[in-house]
């Protein structure tokens, strides 16, 4: 039997809302490794607002037992994680798109 955080379902992607902190994350997620802190950057010049460091990890550990982010470790430390997104993170982010048209 498979642990439900390996595999993405409608249960996941029901706690990921258009506007929700682990949204913001997706959309600025990219195939490029990046720490958290990087995310909140690139979402703040974007005009979000992701709350705190524990919020934001505390989504990113949620989006990559999801499936929807991948998890790196850093080439120069291997305790920093990074994180960048996979085709089902694509997948959810371009249903949440759709959600908000």
């Amino acid at each position: 039997m498979r642990d439900k955080f390996q595999e993405p379902g409608e249960r996941a992607r029901r706690g990921i809302v258009p506007g929700s902190i682990a949204h913001q994350i997706l959309a600025v997620a990219s195939v490029t490794p990046r720490h958290w802190f990087e995310l909140e950057e690139l979402a703040t010049r974007r005009g979000l607002r992701l709350c705190d460091k524990s919020s934001i990890t505390t989504a990113l550990k949620l989006l990559a037992n999801y499936g929807f982010l991948a998890r790196h470790r850093g080439q120069q430390d291997g305790n920093v994680q990074l994180y960048t997104l996979t085709p089902e993170g694509e997948g959810l982010l371009d249903e949440l798109h759709v959600e908000d048209d």
